[in-house]
């Protein structure tokens, strides 16, 4: 029986497929990594501190028209860490990742216009941007379309288009959405002292 097995673990054949193996491991190895790969291993070495290797793995990506790696381009230069703090390229990078329809570079780019940063301080485009953040499903941006619906970014105030925001930025795990909501309710009774200030609520993003 030992001398059976020793035959087939020494046979040609068995040399032939474990050569295979290694070959094919080997080949598997050399393969480029995804595009989702390449931006997850960026986004940690961004965690970790290890901003020009993020911005390493951003740049090229961003350069071919990658609309998430344009976005955390722009993220890189309007921060200044990982790249030269250069608000007008962050800006064109934000708007570009944005008219491809990037959930973070459409909040980031609304995120501007809410502050007058790099660009003259605009709460109707900021709502605009900041809807279709929301609609792509980024919870922050659902927050404060909520209190943009509130203060009447979009023309009036729309009090059931804000509470269907700031509800499913709740249910989305937005503890600030969450108090919002539970303080209008109290409002609505005469019995809140909640500071419903738009700017506030709207924070530095």
């Amino acid at each position: 029986n030992a001398n059976w097995i020793t035959e087939i673990i020494m046979s040609p054949t068995t040399y032939r497929w474990l050569f295979i193996a290694v070959i094919a491991l080997v080949a598997w190895r050399q393969l480029p990594l995804s595009t989702e790969q390449e931006l997850a291993a960026a986004n940690r070495a961004w965690r970790v501190g290890h901003f020009e290797q993020a911005t390493g793995i951003w740049l090229p990506l961003a350069e071919q028209g990658q609309p998430r790696a344009q976005a955390l381009m722009g993220w890189s230069h309007e921060l200044g860490q990982g790249s030269e703090q250069d608000l007008v390229q962050a800006i064109r990078l934000y708007r570009q990742s944005a008219e491809a329809g990037d959930a973070f570079g459409q909040y980031r780019l609304a995120e501007l216009y809410l502050r007058g940063v790099g660009v003259p301080r605009d709460l109707r485009i900021a709502f605009h941007w900041m809807e279709r953040a929301a609609r792509n499903g980024d919870v922050p941006a659902m927050l404060k379309v909520g209190v943009l619906h509130l203060m009447g970014a979009n023309g009036r105030v729309d009090m059931a288009e804000a509470k269907q925001w700031l509800y499913q930025a709740s249910q989305k795990g937005n503890k600030l959405a969450l108090t919002v909501l539970q303080e209008l309710a109290l409002a609505e009774e005469g019995r809140s002292a909640f500071d419903f200030n738009g700017q506030s609520l709207l924070g530095e993003g």
